[in-house]
């Protein structure tokens, strides 16, 4: 046998038990139902053991069946020695239900008879339409069943049920014609059906891992963006210091160039720490490197929200002070440097004193980042030049100039 054979074999057995599994509640009702009719004609105790016999063995039927749609369900299949047995126990069934003619008509009356085979032709429609998947099998059981009636009906020795067991004759020979060429069509739906299921089976278990591939995707996508976030922070921001990178305060400058020309005003300084070389030769560069923080730390916790501080190199800071005049500006700066002197550096570099210089330009149309740094960068070196400790403008250095001249 062929694996799309045997594929299609399993099909077939597992639809049948499972249809006939579904089906024993209605036919305990069913056969309960029978009992009931005929409880005003035959004998109670002809009632009792048939229909307790066969609701006995339906029980049983359906606890059998269960067992081996498990066994099945667990991906073991349906053996055929398992399959075998079920058919069996259908014929047993089959049997029984057909030995209603002996047990609940045992007087031959015809018209109890003829009620009883009218049941039979219902139950016998439902074994024929259930079994089809089988070619043979539904004929065994028919056949069982017809031969028990047959046998009752032709016993009598009364014409009229002879005619009925004729009619029987021609009821069964009807249903096996009109179910016969349902066979390969039944076999071919459950085959399908039973792919269909496998399919969707997969289908539903590829969707599985693929949610699960993409819950992975979205996490490693989040983290790759909490990594990127971490080296953009870093790339921003000046590692010793933790103010902006040179890189970032450039940028942030060429966007307040952008809104200055829009109308929004931004003044940018230029800060130098005084001799700084000296401390590092005198205290070290860890000294050296801790006033850089504390200095970061003095000035950053004057500027506002929308200020910006970075480090430009070195000991050199630049300071971008958003939408402030100069002279707004001037007073903001002289805080600061009076507060970087006035800090108490005593536990870095004893009694030494820190200062800064600063250059400090506002910036006028037609002037660029690179223009507004060398401007700031000039009046830092006049600063310088003057003494140090000092804020120096254009309009101071220009008066200086004058006064020396």
């Amino acid at each position: 046998m062929s694996l799309s054979s045997a594929g299609e074999e399993t099909a077939v057995r597992l639809h049948i038990m499972e249809r006939f599994r579904a089906a024993q509640p209605y036919s305990m009702v069913g056969g309960a139902l029978l009992a009931l009719a005929m409880s005003l004609h035959s004998p109670w105790g002809n009632i009792a053991c048939w229909w307790g016999g066969l609701f006995a063995w339906q029980c049983l039927y359906f606890v059998f069946t269960s067992r081996l749609l498990r066994i099945a369900g667990a991906g073991q299949g349906v053996s055929l020695p398992h399959f075998r047995l079920f058919v069996l126990a259908t014929i047993l069934a089959a049997a029984w239900w057909g030995s209603a003619v002996w047990w609940l008509v045992p007087d031959n009356d015809p018209l109890y008879l003829i009620v009883v085979l009218l049941w039979l032709a219902g139950v016998a429609s439902a074994y024929a339409a259930y079994l089809t998947g089988v070619k043979l099998l539904p004929v065994l059981v028919l056949g069982l069943m017809l031969l028990i009636v047959q046998t009752k009906l032709w016993g009598t020795g009364i014409p009229v049920l002879r005619l009925a067991g004729m009619s029987v004759l021609l009821f069964t020979a009807v249903l096996v014609t009109m179910t016969w060429p349902l066979h390969r069509y039944l076999r071919e739906s459950y085959a399908v059906r039973e792919e269909n299921n496998r399919l969707l089976l997969d289908m539903t278990e590829q969707q599985h891992k693929l949610d699960e591939y993409n819950q992975q995707l979205e996490e490693q996508s989040r983290q790759l963006d909490e990594a990127l976030a971490r080296v953009e922070a870093l790339v921003a921001h000046d590692p010793l210091t933790g103010v902006l990178s040179r890189r970032a305060v450039m940028t942030r400058a060429d966007q307040l160039v952008a809104q200055a020309v829009a109308g929004q005003p931004f003044c940018l300084a230029m800060l130098d720490l005084d001799h700084f070389k000296s401390i590092n030769d005198g205290f070290g560069h860890l000294a050296g490197d801790e006033v850089l923080r504390q200095t970061s730390r003095l000035v950053g916790g004057e500027l506002r929200g929308n200020d910006s501080l970075g480090r430009y190199g070195g000991e050199e800071f630049m300071l971008l002070l958003e939408g402030m005049t100069q002279d707004a500006a001037l007073l903001r700066l002289e805080h600061i440097r009076n507060l970087v002197q006035q800090h108490d550096w005593s536990a870095l570099i004893g009694m030494r004193v820190v200062t800064v210089s600063i250059g400090l330009v506002a910036w006028k149309n037609g002037l660029d980042v690179p223009q507004l740094i060398k401007r700031a960068d000039t009046l830092l070196y006049a600063a310088k030049r003057a003494g140090r400790n000092q804020v120096m403008t254009e309009a101071a250095a220009e008066a200086a100039a004058r006064g020396h001249a």
